[in-house]
């Protein structure tokens, strides 16, 4: 399936850089996490929690952790709702002061006293270069992300629970020259593109180079598969218009030779009557070959006017003079 060999190529991407893993770190933690507050005291966090529908972007969430916030997180996993396949991955943190910090830090949340929320902006020092942009997209994409098979339509999207993020993704992808829309969502918004060109885009700048090859190669196919639908429909239109008018062409023979007689024609109309009647499968241009002598298609084409006049004269009972 695309969107799961994406998420699990994206996963697979460990940054050298520490800025990237905290820009990465602070999407994912961002887009996913949750503040369990303590029934003690209100305003005040208990756990830190963030999930992931993938295992390799639970192990990546976990490395993570591992590096920026210097502990080992536990894990859970569970059945994912409303019958979906898969499970559902748990990290989560005790909210004590070393993990706030790091939250605070890495600009997930913002406290007031004992008072903790998640925070809607992001932090500039998080977005400060090109590979930070590119790392935090990547985060986006981990755990709220999805892309649509290549083979169906070209459709990426990410997902945000206010409009404030979605637009701050707007404008990091605008910096590579993409410029998504932004959708409303029964729980939230997203931020979203169409296109080919604007899905391989994002793809490459989030580092899924193997999902861009994919996707290159289905286009590819799709446009020689729409190519040749192209010139096959242009054919066959062509070959029914071509039959139709033959058919034409023999109808106004033979009605013009049940009343009048085929030998009242002129020579050259007599002539190219009988080649019809005797092929009335052929074009024009194969007619006027068969000739002795012969002439072109546009002579050919010329005489079956003058035949398909006269039947429709016949028909009116105008007449007309032969000679």
């Amino acid at each position: 399936m695309f969107y799961t060999e994406t998420k699990g190529e994206l996963a697979r991407i460990m940054p050298d850089s520490e800025c990237c893993i905290v820009s990465e770190l602070s999407a994912i933690a961002r887009s996913s996490g949750k503040l369990n507050m303590g029934n003690d005291s209100p305003g005040s966090c208990r756990v830190f929690e963030m999930s992931a529908e993938n295992a390799a972007v639970a192990r990546k969430i976990v490395a993570f952790v591992r590096r920026v916030f210097q502990l080992r997180p536990k894990v859970r996993f569970s059945r994912r709702r409303g019958g979906l396949p898969g499970n559902k991955y748990t990290v989560w943190l005790p909210c004590d002061t070393d993990v706030l910090d790091c939250l605070r830090y890495i600009g997930v949340i913002k406290q007031g006293g004992d008072n903790v929320s998640l925070r809607d902006g992001i932090p500039k020092h998080l977005l400060s270069r090109q590979c930070c942009l590119r790392a935090y997209l990547r985060g986006v994409f981990l755990v709220k992300g999805y892309v649509q098979n290549p083979e169906k339509e070209y459709h990426m999207e990410f997902m945000a629970d206010n409009r404030v993020r979605a637009e701050k993704i707007v404008r990091i992808a605008s910096s590579f020259n993409v410029v998504p829309r932004i959708g409303r969502r029964k729980r939230g918004y997203m931020a979203y593109v169409k296109g080919g060109d604007d899905v391989v885009q994002l793809l490459r700048v989030m580092g899924a180079h193997s999902a861009v090859l994919t996707l290159e190669s289905v286009r590819v196919i799709k446009g020689v598969r729409g190519d040749v639908n192209r010139v096959v429909n242009c054919e066959t239109a062509n070959l029914t218009k071509a039959v139709n008018a033959g058919l034409a062409q023999v109808a106004a023979i033979k009605q013009i030779d049940g009343i009048i007689g085929l030998e009242s024609l002129p020579p050259g109309l007599q002539e190219i009557a009988g080649v019809r009647l005797a092929n009335p499968g052929m074009t024009l241009k194969e007619l006027g070959k068969i000739l002795s002598p012969q002439i072109s298609k546009s002579a050919v084409n010329h005489r079956m006017r003058r035949i398909i006049r006269l039947a429709q004269e016949i028909d009116s009972g105008v007449g007309q003079d032969l000679g």
